[in-house]
């Protein structure tokens, strides 16, 4: 397929899905996952639309659509078929069972798109960040000073690893279930190694390695485990998933997954390198991953193939630990409901995923009631979610509900003792969270009303947006600036906006400033001239974008784009 790695679209249905015919062959139906690009004017179609088999875009280097092909010639093909040859996964799967480079083969015949993920200091990365940018794709830490953290040093061995945990602990080796950790060392360390192993969920917590780890502050922050689990229950139970050690061969492979969850995941690299293949975890590419989970020929199925982009990361034994937070709650609860239904084994499922939750009702049900301001909006959503699966799981409790005696009995097990009532809980909870939002949202609109005098220019401080936005005048004119702040907090700024516009962009630095207890959540720019021109700042270091001319920007937090006007 083309080369280029701008983002594909993310409705399931391309331009020319109405031109379909009416009875399609089978090489058709099973090629509407294949996308397309033109490279040309950049507009994406399904292969099978256009009726191109897989294995023809496989063989494209540049793409031109039948329009483009009039003025810019025909596609052209790849000089060498060796980076795009088709794999015959029935065959890596049946005849080449022995070969420990298999997944080699099958990754060096792709290609995958370069991310542009955020980058960030450790230092940067804080509670107010998260609130601000959320968690919603990976974030590459380049420098870890001021993550606040302790890891091992570089020059750990396999070896130490044995001894400091215990050699007689088990060890899930994949392939070799029943291996300890001495075996594993042998293996690891030895001269000659006849298979490619990788050791991906030795749990070290509570032991004199684990012991010695200080996970980054931010994840400390974040875990449920750590802020709604009760702390008197952890000498007991609680979920072991905080700290993870990985000790992986070199060509060694673990295949497409998503953790048990829907958990964030943090991962520090001591010795080596690893290499991420990413997918979104949009809707359609979710649904994409329950049928291949549950496919019987999903050993056969790169799922990289299913999806229209895979990311590839390399960063360089690797510490690592999983934390559920309220920051991507519908997301864990999405995540938990297929693994449910695709009946993933409960040893591979988060421990206490309902327990946990019903302690995160308790505790946000609590700063509802004491302090719901402090809530961010990504919070606020997750909270109608949570309350609708808890009201979802009391309603499975009732006399005449229909469930089995089994899920019955799984439910009443994880519910805390100190929930004597859940459905009131998931009650209480609803009304709460569903009334604190109802009055945000009048008060910003009686806000917005009193802007009647003025044209109103509306700029969202947004999930990618930079610290440092800037506003230019065409004309000096007075403006005015209505903030509606991250404590729902409002004032009016009247400022006479100099030639230089500096008066502007000094309270538009102010307004953003992650240490200003009125940090911006909403900005909206109004002036009595029509001639005005907005930009944000787009970059996560802050700094602001080379501002455009003869634009008016409205940065809406919905759609996670510039859109002008």
């Amino acid at each position: 397929m083309s080369s280029t790695q701008a983002e594909a679209p993310q409705a399931e249905n391309c331009p020319l899905c109405d031109n379909k015919p009416r009875f399609m062959p089978l090489w058709f139906q099973e090629n509407t996952e294949t996308w397309i690009k033109c490279d040309i004017c950049l507009v994406w179609c399904h292969a099978a639309c256009l009726k191109l088999p897989s294995e023809e875009c496989e063989r494209i280097d540049e793409y031109h659509c039948p329009k483009c092909a009039i003025s810019h010639g025909p596609s052209t093909l790849r000089k060498s078929l060796r980076e795009h040859s088709r794999i015959n996964y029935a065959d890596l799967e049946n005849g080449l069972t022995g070969n420990p480079y298999k997944w080699k083969r099958v990754l060096d015949s792709k290609l995958f798109v370069k991310p542009k993920f955020p980058k960030v200091r450790g230092d940067q990365l804080t509670l107010d960040w998260v609130r601000t940018f959320g968690l919603d794709e990976p974030i590459l830490i380049d420098n870890p000073d001021g993550l606040d953290m302790k890891m091992p040093s570089k020059d750990i061995t396999v070896s130490y690893i044995a001894a400091t945990v215990g050699y007689d602990t088990p060890v899930d080796v994949i392939e070799q279930p029943s291996w300890n950790l001495y075996q594993w060392a042998n293996y690891f360390d030895g001269p000659k190694r006849d298979q490619v192993l990788n050791v991906i969920s030795l749990e070290i917590s509570g032991t004199p390695l684990g012991d010695s780890i200080v996970r980054p502050r931010i994840v400390r922050e974040l875990d449920w485990c750590e802020n709604v689990w009760p702390k008197e229950l952890k000498a007991f139970e609680y979920p072991k998933v905080q700290l993870y050690c990985l000790m992986s061969i070199k060509d060694s492979f673990t295949d497409f997954h998503i953790d048990f969850g829907g958990t964030s995941v943090f991962y520090h690299v001591i010795k080596g390198s690893k290499i991420f293949y990413f997918v979104r975890p949009t809707p359609p590419n979710l649904k994409k991953y329950s049928r291949w989970i549950s496919s019987p020929e999903q050993s056969m199925t790169f799922f990289a193939d299913l999806v229209k982009d895979c990311y590839e990361v390399r960063i360089c034994a690797v510490i690592g630990g999983n934390f559920l937070h309220g920051y991507n709650i519908g997301g864990q609860l999405a995540i938990y409901e297929i693994e449910k239904r695709v009946d993933v084994p409960i040893k591979y499922r988060f421990p206490y995923f309902e327990k946990i939750c019903w302690y995160a009702g308790k505790k946000y049900y609590r700063i509802l009631k004491e302090n719901p301001d402090s809530l961010s909006q990504r919070e606020e959503k997750g909270l109608v979610e949570l309350a609708l699966f808890l009201s979802k799981l009391s309603s499975k409790l009732e006399r005449n509900s229909k469930v089995s005696s089994e899920e019955r009995h799984s439910i009443k097990e994880n519910i805390p003792t100190e929930v004597r009532d859940p459905a009131k809980l998931s009650r209480r909870l609803s009304r709460r969270i569903n009334k604190h939002i109802t009055r945000n949202n009048e008060e910003i609109d009686a806000q917005l009303d009193s802007t009647n005098n003025y044209e109103l220019h509306e700029v969202y401080a947004n999930e990618r947006s930079g610290s440092s936005p800037e506003f230019r005048l065409n004309t000096p004119t007075k403006i005015r600036l209505k903030i509606v702040s991250r404590k729902r907090n409002i004032e009016d700024i009247n400022i006479e906006d100099s030639e230089d516009n500096k008066g502007v962009n000094e309270m538009a630095n102010n307004m953003t400033d992650s240490s200003n207890e009125h940090q911006a959540k909403r900005i909206l720019l109004t002036s009595q001239t029509n001639d005005t021109e907005g930009l944000f700042g787009d970059k996560r270091d802050g700094s602001p974008l080379t501002p455009q001319s003869g634009s008016t920007i409205s940065w809406h937090e919905e759609d996670k784009h510039l859109e002008k006007l």
